[in-house]
């Protein structure tokens, strides 16, 4: 039953006439009773007036629609009957109840050619023609016939070749990073040229394709925008150390006094917490400039800033324990897990932090088509 209902055969049902249904209802009840004869006196009839009104149709019943899905949308509604073609001969009864059973597995096969023609024949004309746009196109009526007939004659040699005229091609620079380089910073690559690569291209950009320059320059790819990467600012501070001292009190009951009622008796403890704070503050800014290659119009240029602000707080405490308050049990509990961040984590921050806003950026508001 899952199968059923999953299967391609399920996406019929919404080409179902009343008809149709009515057919499929009749088999089912002679697959569960053979012998139903309500089923196979009504079945017969049910089947003729559903078969006879798909025969009627003609590429003319659907003048609302383009050459090509006209005959697609005729091998749709042929398929309903195919299918119910399939299930009447899975059913001896409702076979025999119907001598001359219509396959019409040529008519949608005939239909699927034409309109695979009719898509191949606006596909030749559009890549006759110039532009982006028109290649663009001439891909979506290649990718349509391809479709309807896998492998119709040499479609999908045609498919790649308006997906290059269609492509705009980027070419992603390897980041400068000014006074020093990647390596430095402790990165084990130029991760970032890498990372917005893979990014851009996994966001399915209509017909655009981004790649490295050593990659563009490997593959002779004639790049129509360029992407530089700056890191204008990338400054790692200095810790910072500071004590300070925080004094608690508190009231507890120590007992009660005899009289009656008794009351309680309150006693004024105290602890003082010694705080040591490490701190330390850094921050970059990414700039990123896209542009035309052709008229060097920007497509963007901004920067994008980016903020690491790390802090450690430890303590010890003399006096009464039970005078202090959660807090200061976090940083008395911090003090044996203490490690202050390496120059090359925190710089992997920074150009994340960065990053992470000039690709939001790109994906709500940069166009790449000209």
């Amino acid at each position: 039953m899952f199968v059923l209902s999953c299967g391609p055969s399920n996406r019929l049902k919404k080409y179902y006439s009343a008809e149709d249904k009515t057919v499929f209802e009749l088999v089912e009840k002679l697959k569960k009773n053979p012998t139903d004869k309500e089923a196979l006196q009504q079945l017969p009839e049910a089947y003729t007036t559903a078969m006879d009104k798909r025969k009627a149709l003609s590429e003319a019943s659907y003048n609302n629609l383009l050459p090509g899905d006209r005959d697609m949308q005729l091998a749709k509604e042929y398929s309903v009957m195919e299918q119910m073609y399939q299930q009447i001969i899975a059913v001896p009864a409702a076979k025999n109840a119907i001598p001359n059973l219509w396959d019409p597995s040529l008519q949608i096969q005939e239909a699927k050619n034409r309109a695979a023609n009719e898509y191949y024949a606006q596909g030749i004309e559009y890549l006759g023609y110039d532009g982006r746009e028109n290649a663009s196109k001439a891909f979506d009526y290649f990718a349509k016939a391809n479709n309807a007939v896998p492998g119709y004659q040499n479609v999908k040699n045609l498919m790649k070749e308006a997906s290059d005229k269609a492509t705009i091609h980027v070419i992603v620079r390897a980041a400068n990073y000014y006074n020093q380089n990647w390596n430095y910073w402790g990165f084990k690559n130029d991760w970032l040229q890498q990372q917005i690569i893979y990014d851009l291209n996994s966001q399915s950009f209509r017909d655009v394709r981004f790649y490295s320059d050593w990659e563009a320059t490997s593959k002779q790819i004639r790049a129509d925008r360029i992407v530089d990467l700056s890191i204008t600012e990338l400054y790692i501070g200095q810790v910072y150390s500071e004590r300070y001292k925080i004094n608690r009190s508190k009231e507890v009951q120590t007992g009660s006094t005899k009289s009656d009622p008794p009351q309680p008796v309150y006693k004024t403890i105290t602890a003082t917490v010694n705080v040591s704070k490490r701190y330390m503050q850094s921050g970059a800014i990414l700039e990123c400039r896209i542009y035309d290659l052709g008229t060097g119009n920007n497509i963007l240029y901004d920067r994008f800033p980016g903020n690491d602000d790390w802090k450690i707080e430890t303590a010890t405490f003399t006096g009464d324990r039970e005078a202090l308050a959660p807090d200061d049990w976090n940083k008395i509990n911090s003090s044996n897990n203490v490690r202050t961040p390496t120059r090359s984590e925190v710089a992997d921050r920074l150009i994340r932090s960065c990053y992470n806003l000039l690709l939001n950026r790109i994906k709500t508001g940069v166009k790449f088509g000209s």
